[in-house]
């Protein structure tokens, strides 16, 4: 993933797939300083690699020493110099690989980034909210209680009084047919449970391999969500209505509070996603203006050791 960073000072930043820079509040990098114009220069991805264009700034930009064209674009490598209406605004750029998925708060600048198919905002300590890529390759936001609702490139949203913005370099994916969803074999979710239940195992089987998720503590949240869509099952309630329990319930079962539940279960969706797992999202189900959530599993196995 490309970085700009400062040559004499110790700024930096991942670079989104078009990076404004200047001294505006829309602008990505904003630099203060008087000879920068209010939207400088464009560094952007082509889609085969990084270039930067002047937006007409009053005391230009050059690159490597030479000053750039207005409206030109010039492509850019590993180590070029830039300076941006003055020599001592310099900037260089660390690397040139493509962008990547990231949140990015825009009062604090801080970069939340997406390699594992999820993010926690404003943080994975502490999510609020969760950014996830669906099965079909959707990015869509998670609020609590609300429904999921798709996100595109550059799409602002607020958490707890503060801006994030969406950033994207590529397209949000295709929505799959139901004739193609229904073709994808659901995978088992199998618990190991020790016979004092102080251990639980768990794997993810599909028809032709297995991935060993280990035993964690927050398996334990997953069992008890499992032993819930079961029971009803047993009971004859439908299967779309199986394994809802409400979020308070929950968490008095497990002597939980609700917001260590809402912090489990991101816990749960990141370690998915770090395998690299599809089911990352849909793991874990929530109903929307309901304050419940089941496992988003269906198949479901308890051995006990």
């Amino acid at each position: 993933m490309a970085k700009l960073a400062e040559i004499d000072g110790e700024r930096s930043c991942w670079l989104e797939p078009e990076h404004l820079v200047g001294r505006g509040p829309q602008c990505a990098l904003r630099l203060s300083r008087t000879h920068v114009s209010s939207q400088h220069a464009l560094i952007r991805y082509n889609g085969e690699g990084w270039e930067i264009v002047d937006r007409g700034s009053r005391n230009g930009t050059r690159l490597n020493g030479e000053t750039l064209e207005s409206g030109r674009a010039y492509p850019l490598s590993p180590g070029d110099r830039i300076e941006f209406g003055h020599p001592s605004e310099a900037w260089t750029l660390l690397d040139s690989a493509p962008p990547e998925v990231m949140v990015v708060g825009l009062e604090t600048r801080a970069e939340l980034l997406g390699t594992d198919g999820i993010i926690g905002v404003p943080s994975n300590d502490e999510p609020l909210c969760t950014v996830y890529r669906d099965r079909d390759g959707q990015w869509k936001l998670e609020r609590l209680e609300q429904p999921a609702a798709p996100l595109r490139n550059g799409t602002v949203f607020e958490v707890n009084g503060r801006s994030f913005r969406f950033c994207c370099p590529e397209p949000a994916g295709r929505t799959l047919t139901a004739e193609e969803l229904r073709e994808r074999e659901k995978p088992l979710l199998h618990f190991f449970v020790s016979s004092d239940e102080e251990f639980v195992t768990v794997s993810l089987e599909y028809p032709e391999r297995s991935v060993d998720l280990g035993s964690r503590a927050l398996n334990y949240l997953l069992l008890t969500l499992a032993r819930i869509r079961l029971a009803d099952r047993e009971n004859g309630i439908p299967e779309g209505s199986c394994g809802w329990i409400c979020k308070d319930d929950l968490a008095r079962k497990l002597r939980m509070t609700a917001p260590q539940v809402d912090g489990e279960v991101f816990r749960i969706r990141k370690h998915f996603a770090q395998r690299g797992l599809e089911e990352a999202a849909s793991v874990v189900e929530r109903r929307p203006r309901t304050g419940q959530l089941r496992l988003g599993l269906s198949r479901l196995r308890i051995t006990r050791a």
